[in-house]
C-alpha cells in the first residue's frame, strides 16, 4: 500500500514539473539584476568604437580596366596593314588567364616600388589619427643603404624651420642636402613639399616584404569569363598613391610584354650585323684581288668565247653558291637548335624556302619566349613550365629531322652542280690561262655583292619590323577611386559596437548563472523540491551594532523590513499541518545557512506575541546557541538525555523576552546519534509540551550527520533553511527526495539571506508593496533610487 502511494506522489511530481512552462517574464527579470552592466559595457564599446574610427585610417578603393586582345577570345589587329603583318612576325597570342597571374607576379610589383620610391614612406599625426604623406612629406629621404634596424624602427625627423631638422630626440640640428650614416643606414634627407606637420616618421621597408603586402591588396578579376577584359582593383590609405601603383603596374606589365616580343626580332638583327660584318670583308678583299689582276695581267677585255662559257660558269655557279648558303643556314639552324637557351643567336628564317621548317622554326621560338617568360614569375615545378619545355622537346626534334632531310637533298643538288661545273671547266681550258684566271676573280666579286644586297635588305625588313612592335593590351578606363572609403563602414561600426554592448553582457551574465550553482530565487526551491516555502528572510546588513547581520538577534519591536518577515512567518505557522504544530525542528543541508539565526529570532517573535517558548540546541556535535545568547552551556540537553536531572534545572532565560527560554545542548557527548536513539527525547518533549506552547528545536545539518533524522521523528513539523547564494542547488534534491519519501512530518522550507536585487522574482514584499512600506532604522538614499528603478521596469 505504501508502495502504490509512493508511486502516486512520485507521479504528481512528474506531471507538477510536465506542467509548469516555460515563463518568459520570470526569464528576462533574472537579467535585470545585472542591468548595471548594460548601460557600462555599451558605453565602453562605442568609447571603443568611437576611438577605433579615429585611429583607423580609412582605405578607399581605386579601379582600372585593360582589354587583352586574344585571338580567341577578344579583338584582333587590322588585317592587311603592313605594320600589323610585320608585327605578327614575331608576336604571340596571349591567354588571359596567363596575363592575369604576371600582373600578379611578385617580379612587376617590386619593379613598381623601385620606380615609385614606395619603400620608404612618410606618416605623421594629426590628432590620435596616424596621416599617410604620399607626395606631401616636408622632407624627402633617399636611402643608399638601410641597415636592419632601420626596417625595425622608424625614423623620426623634427622639422624646426624651414632649413633645420632635427633625428629623433637628439638636440644637434642638421640642414638639407646631407649625407647621413647613422643606425637606421646611408642616405640623404632632401626638402620636399611645405607642409603643415613637424613631426615626420619615415618608415623604411622591405620591397620583397611590401611587394607581399601590396599584392595582398591587389586584386585582378576577370569581370566576363567571355570577354578578354580584366579589372585591377587595389585598396590604398592614399587615394593618389592607389592611382599611382595602377597606372605604373600597367606601364611596367606594357614595357615587359613589349620586351618579350621584339626579343626575336632583335637576335634576328644581331645575326644578320654579324653576317654583314662578314660579307663586306669578303667583298672588299675580292675586289682589291680583281683590281690587281687586271693591273698585273694587262686584260682590258674578255672574247665572246670566254665570256659565254663566263655566263655558264656564273650560272651555275651561282645556283651552287646558293646550295651552299642554304646547307650553311640550315647547319647554323641545326647548331641554334642544339645550344637553344645558352645564348646562341636565333638564325633568319627569310633565307629558308621550306615551308614546314619556317614554320617549326617560329612554333619552337613562340615556345622559348613563352618558356623564358614563365621562368621569370613562376617556379620550376609549375605544370605550365613544364607542358611548354615538352612541346619545345618535341619541336626541336622535329626540327633536326627536317633539317637533316633537307641537307641530304641540299648535298645531291650540290654533287649536280658541282659536276656540270667540271664540264664547262674542260671547255674553259682552251681560254688563256690570264683569261680563265680573271673569269675565276670575276665570279667570285659577282657572289659577294648579291649577298650582300640580299643581307642589307633583310635588315631593314627586321628593322621596320622591330619598330612597328605594338603591345597587346589597351587601357580601357584610367583608375578611377571611390569617394567614400570602404573600410572601415562606419556605421557597421557603430552597430556592431552596440550589439556588443548588449551581448556582452548577456555573455557575461549567462556565464554567471552556469558558474553559479547556488540557490538564486524561490522559482528554483519550488521547482526542485516541490516543497511549500513557509517563509523568506531578508539579507541582513553586514554589521548591526558591531555583530555580524547573520548572527544578530532582531529588536522585534522596530518596523524593519526583516521584523516584519519574522513576524510575516510567524503567523505562517499556524498553517504548518493541520495548524497544531508546536513542536518545531529546524535544519539544513550544510552549516551557516542560518538555522540557529533564524529559530533564535522565530522564538523571540512568537515569545513577544505572548506565546511561552522554548529553544532546544540538539546539535550535540557543533553547539552554537550559547554563544548567540550568550548564556552559560555547561548543562543542557545532553545532560538531559543521559538522566542527570530534570530539563527544568538546565533551562535558562534568554533575556531577549521573559518567555522566551531556552535550553543549551550542554556538553558534548562522545556519541550523539546514540543518545538521541536511547528513547528519552520523546519522553522529554511530552512534558515539554506541558509548559510550552512552542518548542523550536535547532538541529544539525541534515546533508552532514543523520542527528537530525532521529530528531524529526518526535516532531510535529521541520522547517528547512535554504539560504540565498549560499545553499548548492544540489542539495535541494534531499528535499525533494524527503518530501517524497515524507520522511520528514510537515516539511516546509525558508529561503534565507535573500537579496532583493532588481532580479529577483517579483519582489516578494507581501502583496507587490515590497518593503519600502516599512521604516528601516538606517535607509539610505541608494535603497530609494533602487526603489524607483525597479518600479521603472515594473519590478515594484
Amino acid at each position: 500500500m505504501k508502495d502504490n502511494n509512493s508511486n502516486g506522489l512520485t507521479r504528481d511530481f512528474l506531471e507538477e514539473e510536465e506542467d509548469q512552462d516555460f515563463n518568459l517574464n520570470e526569464y528576462i527579470r533574472r537579467y535585470f539584476r545585472y542591468w548595471y552592466l548594460f548601460p557600462i559595457f555599451l558605453f565602453l564599446a562605442l568609447t571603443v568604437a568611437f576611438f577605433y574610427l579615429q585611429i583607423t585610417q580609412p582605405i578607399y578603393s581605386t579601379r582600372t580596366s585593360i582589354l587583352i586582345k586574344d585571338e580567341n577570345k577578344g579583338l584582333s589587329g587590322a588585317q592587311g596593314d603592313i605594320l600589323s603583318e610585320l608585327s605578327s612576325q614575331f608576336g604571340g597570342n596571349k591567354l588571359v588567364e596567363n596575363e592575369l597571374e604576371i600582373i600578379r607576379s611578385q617580379t612587376l610589383m617590386e619593379q613598381v616600388i623601385k620606380e615609385l620610391n614606395l619603400d620608404v614612406s612618410y606618416t605623421s599625426k594629426s590628432g590620435l589619427r596616424t596621416v599617410n604623406l604620399y607626395k606631401t612629406s616636408p622632407i624627402i629621404v633617399k636611402a643608399e643603404v638601410i641597415n636592419p634596424f632601420g626596417y625595425q624602427e622608424p625614423l623620426i625627423i623634427h622639422m624646426e624651420d624651414s632649413t633645420h631638422f632635427r633625428f629623433n630626440d637628439e638636440d644637434k640640428l642638421f640642414t638639407f642636402n646631407q649625407r647621413f650614416n647613422n643606425a637606421w643606414g646611408a642616405f640623404v634627407v632632401t626638402k620636399g613639399t611645405d607642409s603643415e606637420f613637424e613631426d615626420v616618421e619615415v618608415h623604411f621597408t622591405e620591397v620583397k616584404n611590401l611587394a607581399e603586402g601590396m599584392l595582398n591588396r591587389l586584386s585582378v578579376e576577370q569581370p566576363n569569363i567571355k570577354s578578354t577584359v580584366l579589372e585591377l582593383i587595389f585598396e590604398d590609405s592614399d587615394v593618389q598613391r592607389s592611382k599611382d601603383v595602377l597606372n605604373k603596374l600597367l606601364d611596367v606589365y606594357v614595357q615587359s610584354s613589349l620586351s618579350d616580343k621584339n626579343s626575336e626580332a632583335s637576335n634576328t638583327l644581331k645575326f644578320i650585323e654579324n653576317r654583314l660584318g662578314l660579307i663586306t670583308g669578303e667583298l672588299g678583299d675580292v675586289e682589291k684581288d680583281v683590281e690587281s689582276y687586271k693591273t698585273n695581267q694587262g686584260i682590258t677585255d674578255i672574247s665572246a668565247e670566254s665570256q659565254l662559257f663566263l655566263e655558264n660558269i656564273k650560272e651555275n655557279d651561282s645556283k651552287l653558291n646558293e646550295v651552299n648558303t642554304k646547307i650553311s643556314i640550315l647547319e647554323s639552324v641545326d647548331n641554334y637548335i642544339q645550344n637553344a637557351g645558352e645564348g646562341a643567336v636565333a638564325p633568319a628564317t627569310y633565307m629558308i624556302d621550306d615551308p614546314v621548317l619556317v614554320s617549326l622554326l617560329t612554333k619552337f621560338n613562340e615556345l622559348e619566349l613563352q618558356r623564358e617568360r614563365y621562368a621569370r614569375t613562376t617556379s620550376p615545378n609549375n605544370p605550365l613550365l613544364q607542358t611548354i619545355n615538352t612541346q619545345l622537346s618535341g619541336t626541336r626534334q622535329s626540327i633536326r629531322e627536317n633539317v637533316q632531310n633537307l641537307k641530304r637533298g641540299m648535298a645531291v643538288t650540290k654533287r649536280n652542280l658541282e659536276g656540270i661545273n667540271t664540264r664547262f671547266s674542260a671547255g674553259l681550258r682552251s681560254i688563256p690561262k690570264k683569261e680563265r684566271e680573271f673569269v675565276g676573280i670575276k665570279r667570285q666579286q659577282s657572289i659577294k655583292e648579291e649577298l650582300y644586297l640580299y643581307l642589307l635588305q633583310k635588315r631593314e625588313e627586321t628593322a621596320l619590323a622591330y619598330a612597328s612592335t605594338v603591345t597587346d593590351s589597351r587601357l580601357i578606363d584610367a583608375p578611377i577611386s571611390t569617394f567614400h572609403p570602404i573600410k572601415p563602414k562606419r556605421s557597421l561600426i557603430w552597430l556592431g559596437s552596440g550589439v556588443a554592448g548588449l551581448v556582452i553582457p548577456l555573455l557575461i551574465i549567462n556565464l554567471l548563472f552556469m558558474l553559479k550553482n547556488t540557490v538564486q530565487r524561490r522559482e528554483e526551491i519550488e521547482k526542485v523540491t516541490h516543497a511549500s516555502i513557509l517563509g523568506e528572510i531578508g539579507q541582513m546588513k553586514n554589521t548591526i551594532n558591531g555583530v555580524p547581520g547573520e548572527e544578530s538577534i532582531i529588536k522585534m519591536t522596530s518596523r524593519s523590513a526583516v521584523a516584519e518577515q519574522f513576524r510575516a512567518l510567524r503567523t505562517n505557522l499556524q498553517y504548518l499541518g493541520d495548524g497544531s504544530c508546536r513542536v518545531i525542528m529546524f535544519t539544513s543541508s550544510i552549516g551557516g545557512e542560518g538555522k540557529s539565526f533564524i529559530s533564535i529570532n522565530l522564538a523571540a517573535s512568537l515569545a513577544y506575541s505572548d506565546k511561552r517558548v522554548l529553544l532546544i540546541g540538539l546539535d550535540l556535535r557543533k553547539p552554537t546557541l550559547h554563544e548567540r545568547l550568550g548564556v552559560p552551556n555547561r548543562v543542557g540537553a545532553s545532560n538531559c538525555l543521559i538522566g542527570q536531572g530534570h530539563y527544568e534545572d538546565f533551562v535558562q532565560s534568554t533575556g531577549v523576552h521573559p518567555k522566551f527560554d531556552v535550553l543549551t545542548s550542554g556538553p558534548i557527548p562522545p556519541n550523539p546519534s546514540e543518545l538521541l536513539s536511547n528513547g528519552k527525547l520523546p519522553l522529554l518533549l511530552a512534558e515539554m509540551r506541558e509548559q510550552y506552547d512552542y518548542i523550536l528545536i535547532d538541529s544539525p545539518p541534515y546533508g552532514l550527520v543523520t542527528d537530525s533524522a532521529l530528531i524529526a521523528e518526535h516532531v510535529d513539523a521541520t522547517l528547512y533553511i535554504v539560504r540565498f547564494n549560499y545553499t548548492i542547488i544540489d542539495h535541494l534534491k534531499r528535499i525533494g527526495d524527503l518530501q517524497r519519501a515524507r520522511r520528514f512530518s510537515n516539511l516546509s522550507v525558508i529561503f534565507n539571506g535573500v537579496n532583493y536585487g532588481a532580479g529577483y522574482g517579483y519582489g516578494y514584499g507581501y502583496g507587490g508593496y515590497g518593503y519600502g512600506y516599512y521604516s528601516e532604522e538606517s535607509e539610505s538614499k541608494a535603497k530609494n533610487v533602487g526603489s524607483k528603478l525597479k518600479k521603472l521596469v515594473g519590478l515594484g
